[in-house]
C-alpha cells in the first residue's frame, strides 16, 4: 500500500481517510483468505492447507465479519462522496473498477461466465500479479484522493506512469520468484509458467534478469525525471539491491518460509524505504 508513497506528487497530496487504509487492508486478507479456504478441498498437504483444514470453521466465521466490515467501508465511501463520484472522468472510473475485477478474475471465474481464471495461463501470471498490485498502491490512493476532492471545475490528478511502471516490474519480478517456488506442483499440474517452460536457469537468465533491468532503467529515469536527492535515491535503491542480491544467490528452490520473509519482505522494505525517503527528504 505504502509503495505509492514514493512519489512526488506528495508534496501536495495529502493522505486519504483512514477507512480507505482500512479498506485495502481487508480486501486482500478477504482475498487470499477465500483463496486458502478453497485449497483445502485440493490434495495439498502443506503446512498452511493442513491449519486452514484444522481451522475451517473459525476462519469462515471471520471471514463473514472481515466481509461484512469490508460492505461497511465501501458503502461509507460511497456515500460520503456520491455526488462527487459522478464527476469523475470515464478513464478515471475505469481505473476504479479495473483492478478489482481483474484480481477476481486471476482467482474467481463464476462457471455462468465460461471462462478461464488467469492464475490457469501460467506465462501471464506474474505480470497480472504485478499489474493489479501496482494499480492497488500506485493508482487507487490518487484516485481515491481525487474522489474527495474533485470539483467541477478541478483537472483530473493521475498517478506518474513511470512511478507505476516501476512498481509494475519490481512486483512482477517477485511474482515470478515464486512461480520458482510453485515448480513442482505448476509441473505436476500442467500449468505452464515459465520456470516449467524454460526451466530455472534459464527463467532467471531470459526473463527475470532482463526485467529486472528493464525495472532498474525505469527507475533511474524516474529519479532524474523526478530530481530527486542523492541520499533520496539511495533509500529507494535499497529494495532494488536486496532483490539483485536474492536473485544472485537463488541457487535452488528454497522453503515456502524463505519465500515469505524474504521475497514477500522486499515489499515490506520498499514500502518503507520510500515512505522514509519521502518524510526526510
Amino acid at each position: 500500500m505504502a509503495l505509492c508513497i514514493e512519489s512526488n506528487l506528495l508534496n501536495h497530496i495529502s493522505l486519504n481517510v483512514f477507512p480507505f487504509y482500512l479498506l485495502i487492508f481487508f480486501c486482500t486478507c478477504i482475498y487470499y483468505t477465500m483463496i486458502y479456504v478453497r485449497s483445502v478441498r485440493t490434495k495439498n498437504y502443506d503446512d498452511r492447507t493442513l491449519w486452514y483444514r484444522a481451522n475451517l470453521d473459525k476462519i469462515k466465521v471471520t471471514l463473514k465479519g472481515a466481509i461484512a466490515v469490508t460492505v461497511a467501508f465501501i458503502l461509507f465511501l460511497v456515500w460520503q462522496n456520491f455526488q462527487k463520484l459522478l464527476l469523475l472522468s470515464p478513464l478515471q472510473i475505469g481505473l476504479i473498477f479495473a483492478f478489482p475485477l481483474i484480481a477476481g478474475w486471476y482467482t474467481f471465474t463464476p462457471p455462468i461466465f465460461n471462462i478461464r481464471q488467469i492464475r490457469q495461463i501460467g506465462w501471464i501470471k506474474p505480470f497480472v500479479v504485478g499489474f493489479t498490485w501496482s494499480g492497488w498502491v500506485t493508482i487507487y490512493p490518487i484516485l481515491i484522493w481525487q474522489v474527495q476532492r474533485v470539483h467541477i471545475d478541478s483537472s483530473p490528478v493521475f498517478p506518474s506512469f513511470l512511478l507505476w511502471l516501476q512498481n509494475f516490474l519490481y512486483l512482477s519480478v517477485i511474482a515470478m520468484l515464486f512461480d520458482i517456488k510453485d515448480f513442482r506442483t505448476d509441473v505436476k499440474h500442467q500449468l505452464k509458467t515459465y520456470p516449467v517452460i524454460l526451466g530455472i536457469k534459464r527463467t532467471f537468465r531470459y526473463i527475470i534478469i532482463p526485467a529486472l533491468m528493464v525495472n532498474m532503467a525505469v527507475f533511474f529515469f524516474y529519479q532524474w525525471q523526478q530530481q530527486n536527492q542523492l541520499m533520496q535515491t539511495v533509500l529507494q535503491l535499497i529494495p532494488y539491491l536486496l532483490l539483485v542480491y536474492i536473485i544472485i544467490k537463488h541457487q535452488q528452490q528454497k522453503s515456502v518460509l524463505y519465500y515469505l520473509v524474504a521475497i514477500d519482505g522486499l515489499l515490506f522494505v520498499k514500502a518503507v524505504c520510500g515512505i522514509t525517503s519521502i518524510y526526510i527528504f
